[in-house]
């Protein structure tokens, strides 16, 4: 089910989004979802980067470029971690 949404604009703006939509090939029902797809992305990067400005995260999505590629993981004793919880999950 599609769900619509009703604006109100000038003639002048109406205007800019026609000549804007015209000039990429688009109707303007194509040019107005492409603008609000777009919206919705710089919203979720504002978003993110309000989290990492606030300290909350450090990195999002975590990208190749802040993964330490010469990590060694510290050996321990006894069975390995995924194995004691797979036995702590099964039915006794």
């Amino acid at each position: 089910m599609a769900t619509g949404y009703s604006i109100s604009v000038s003639p002048e703006i109406y205007s800019v989004l026609e000549t804007q939509a015209r000039a990429r090939g688009w109707s303007i029902q194509q040019f107005v979802e492409f603008l609000s797809r777009e919206y919705e992305k710089l919203r979720e990067r504002a978003f993110i980067e309000g989290l990492r400005a606030d300290g909350l995260i450090a990195s999002f999505p975590i990208d190749a470029r802040t993964v330490l590629h010469d990590f060694t993981p510290v050996p321990v004793k006894g069975e390995p971690v995924s194995q004691t919880i797979i036995e702590e999950r099964e039915p006794r």
